[in-house]
């Protein structure tokens, strides 16, 4: 990161232009960004790749907003959510699942917000930068392997910071204080580590002479971790953060992962910063807006969870507002100085962004949006549909994984889901169990699945059906 002085940037530009290409850019920027990650989400959940966790989770934590109830989800044992993340902030998926009681809904909702991050990061390009740069900032922002990530991987709460984090990000740029520190604040409701984020925000403050602006803005900071955990210890059944485990502090209520070799570990780190930078742009950790980056890929690499390291997966999604933003704030200084390498360097960091997405994110893993699969489901969701029709709407039922999030809302029966374990006393288990028996599921085995279910349909009084890779089992009511 750079030192936070900076030389006087060009003033934006937009009066050079006509003012129409501009909110035309911007339009299309947020149109195009809506339909790849709507596109994505959507592609991922017809072709039956969503998940109990974290999408049955997400869909039952809405429903229960709907219903003007503290979250809670069947999938985690009836959990109270608040008590696992402090992210009141989903309290906006209510609304949503109220409308459309269909998991599908946060999916469009989830794209729907990313998309707003990438048109609120185009509009600060145009007031900024050549209207060819600006373009190329929101080309890369839009293919940001983060924000792609977060839309094919189900459902996060992160994707609710994405617009406030551009907003402070934007106003930090254009040294709007008050509007940074009050734009700052709404990430506080969405997930308990945000509150770094909004100390990063409270420290420029300071250091650019707003010194009773920063210091009520750290206060809020350290209030509202303070509450966060405050809640989560309240809430939380076992009344202790099992969240800490993922740092190597002890837990009852988590399991600590195994140890990773060390060597391992630091190329997943390693690899981890090279594609932050990398899919920012490059050049963006020369500008001071950077400095918001750190507190996300600080706990994610100082975690002894390997799936924070991986840059393939939601945690992402933060980064992508504040690389595009900085990115901006250099291409402007750019300006200043050298006018004709702004394109150039604009269009490498686009360039770079789309690089890393091809790079980080599997194959196949964007569908296309002209192809009419995307949007209509595919064997396994119709296969897994039809196999439990005939069950009473509302009823509960024992899911794998992968069969969880098929089952909830209106197009599922609206049934009332739980977690499945292979580990599970059946006399614990609702009367229907479903499962995907071509997948290992969360803590088994596609063949300690299989081993189960040989076990248990053996048992007196079991009936099963199937339909493709769809196993229902019904089990007496006496087991």
């Amino acid at each position: 990161m750079t030192a936070l002085r900076s030389s006087a940037p060009a003033p934006p530009s937009t009066g050079a232009r006509p003012a129409r290409a501009g909110r035309a850019l911007v339009l299309l920027a947020g149109a195009l960004s809506a339909l790849l990650c709507a596109s994505t989400g959507l592609g991922h959940f017809h072709r039956g790749d969503s998940s109990n966790y974290d999408l049955g989770i997400f869909s039952q934590s809405a429903a229960s907003w709907a219903r003007l109830r503290p979250p809670t989800s069947s999938v985690l044992g009836g959990t109270p959510l608040l008590g696992d993340h402090f992210s009141p902030a989903t309290a906006l998926f209510g609304p949503v699942w109220a409308l459309w009681p269909d998991p599908r809904a946060l999916v469009l909702a989830q794209a729907l917000l990313l998309a707003l991050g990438t048109a609120l990061v185009a509009r600060c390009a145009v007031r900024h930068l050549p209207l060819p740069a600006a373009a190329a900032v929101a080309a890369g922002t839009a293919l940001a392997h983060g924000a792609l990530a977060a839309a094919r991987f189900d459902v996060h709460e992160v994707c609710l910071a994405v617009p406030p984090l551009a907003l402070s990000a934007t106003a930090l740029l254009e040294r709007r204080h008050r509007a940074a520190a009050l734009w700052s604040l709404p990430l506080l409701l969405v997930k308990e580590d945000m509150g770094a984020t909004v100390a990063v925000v409270a420290a420029l403050l300071w250091l650019r002479g707003r010194r009773r602006a920063g210091l009520a803005l750290g206060a809020a900071a350290v209030a509202g971790v303070a509450l966060a955990f405050t809640t989560m210890l309240a809430v939380d059944p076992a009344h202790d953060l099992s969240r800490l485990a993922a740092f190597g502090g002890s837990a009852r209520t988590a399991a600590v992962p195994d140890p990773v070799p060390a060597g391992e570990a630091l190329r997943a780190r390693a690899v981890l910063v090279l594609t932050a930078l990398a899919g920012g742009g490059l050049l963006w950790v020369a500008s001071p807006v950077a400095l918001l980056a750190l507190p996300t890929l600080a706990w994610r690499l100082a975690s002894v969870t390997p799936t924070y390291w991986s840059p393939g997966l939601h945690y992402g999604a933060v980064l992508v507002p504040v690389a595009a933003v900085a990115l901006v704030d250099v291409l402007r200084r750019v300006r200043a100085r050298r006018p004709r390498a702004t394109v150039p360097l604009a269009a490498l960091g686009a360039l770079a962004s789309a690089a890393t997405t091809a790079l980080v994110l599997p194959p196949g893993s964007l569908p296309a949006p002209w192809q009419a699969g995307t949007w209509r489901p595919g064997p396994y969701v119709q296969q897994l549909r039809a196999a439990t029709a005939a069950l009473p709407d509302g009823s509960p039922v024992a899911a794998d994984n992968s069969s969880g999030p098929y089952l909830l809302g209106r197009a599922g029966g609206g049934h009332d889901v739980r977690g499945w374990s292979a580990d599970a006393p059946l006399a614990e288990l609702p009367d229907v169990v479903v499962l995907d028996a071509s997948r290992s599921s969360t803590g088994v085995s596609r063949a300690g699945k299989l081993a189960w279910l040989e076990r248990v349909a053996a048992l007196p009084g079991v009936r099963v059906e199937r339909s493709g890779a769809t196993v229902v089992l019904h089990l007496p009511a006496e087991r």
